[in-house]
């Protein structure tokens, strides 16, 4: 036995049980099945409200798969992510979040699954955040282009920091390195200090965007890891920053020592006349620390520590961020670490405009 009303239509299966059906387009979408004829009646009725509402998702577009649809959603980005970005989104969905969700339907994706996903890669903290960020922006798109109803990523402060403090290293730890690395690295180790770059916009520099005049190092590109050309800074700002007198000592010897244009790489791989590739000078970091017996620390830890000393010369926030090449505050702060011995500097300072 079966019923219609303006909307949709209700039939009896063979189990028993009653499909409510509906047109779309001219294309019979089913509703679902149920125990009863007036529950499958209001789940018509639910329907009917939905368009009428706007609220209303076709359910054949929650069929798309997670992984086609992160796809989709990297590939409409692509002009407003930089390469790096994407290549980041990509590792991390295809590492932590397709072997769960790849292959699914979107619709089937529940706060549940993702709930469970979350628990499941606590031991990985830091990598578990920037997963879930990633398939955050995925599933906002799969609400935006109507998918889904709603999001299924949900979890409690999911983007509370969860990278674990880094130790603090000293300029002499910075030293003993160097003792074990070779005029070019070397050079490029107190250029990272003393100017305080990240490692791929030092892969980046080009010998003329050095002023023996000034000491003034220009930087307005990197060439960041998997790369095969130069690309604008992180920031997409330039800077320029008078190098500290020990990385200009350094720099200027290893160019005295050197031939080149002034539009070639200023650091140079094996391969004569190419760029110097942040794996490689990544290696040869880990190469000197493993002798130097300082194995936990990062090459990135240089760019630290020489903003440290900057900031404990008592340099404002201001200079700190032009010299680091910061967009914002937060970026700057971490360097404006308190010890005892500049907390007692300050105070006598302060004691002595009482007196």
């Amino acid at each position: 036995m079966s019923g219609k009303s303006t909307f949709g239509t209700v039939r009896a299966l063979a189990s028993g049980k009653f499909q409510a059906r509906y047109l779309v387009d001219g294309k019979q979408i089913s509703a679902g099945t149920y125990a009863t004829k007036k529950a499958a009646w209001a789940a018509l009725a639910r329907v009917q409200v939905e368009q009428e509402d706007g609220s209303w998702v076709d359910p054949a577009l929650g069929k798309l798969t997670f992984r086609d649809h992160a796809q989709a959603v990297l590939g409409h980005r692509k002009g407003d992510l930089r390469d790096s970005t994407t290549r980041h989104y990509r590792y991390v969905l295809q590492s932590l979040v397709y072997p769960t969700f790849g292959d699914r339907a979107l619709k089937d994706i529940s706060i549940q699954d993702v709930d469970r996903w979350w628990s499941a890669h606590q031991h990985i903290a830091a990598g578990r955040k920037n997963a879930y960020m990633t398939m955050r922006m995925v599933f906002r798109y799969a609400v935006r282009w109507g998918h889904i109803e709603t999001s299924p990523c949900l979890v409690d402060k999911a983007g509370a920091d969860a990278s674990k403090p880094r130790p603090e290293f000293s300029l002499d730890d910075f030293k003993r390195v160097l003792a074990h690395s070779d005029l070019d690295q070397g050079a490029l180790l107190w250029t990272i200090f003393g100017g305080h770059l990240r490692v791929a916009e030092a892969a980046g520099l080009n010998r003329g965007d050095y002023d023996r005049t000034t000491g003034v190092l220009k930087v307005v590109r990197q060439y960041p890891a998997g790369s095969t050309q130069t690309t604008p800074t992180k920031t997409g700002s330039e800077k320029r920053v008078r190098l500290l007198a020990p990385a200009r000592a350094a720099l200027e010897a290893y160019l005295d020592a050197t031939s080149g244009e002034f539009w070639q790489p200023m650091f140079v791989g094996e391969r004569a006349g190419r760029r110097l590739r942040t794996d490689m000078i990544r290696r040869k970091w880990n190469a000197a620390l493993k002798d130097a017996g300082l194995e936990s620390m990062h090459i990135h830890d240089v760019r630290h520590v020489g903003l440290t000393l900057v900031a404990r010369s008592g340099a404002p926030l201001r200079d700190l961020m032009a010299r680091g090449g910061h967009s914002t505050t937060a970026q700057a702060i971490r360097y404006q670490h308190a010890s005892a011995e500049q907390d007692a500097k300050v105070a006598d300072a302060t004691d002595a405009l009482l007196q």
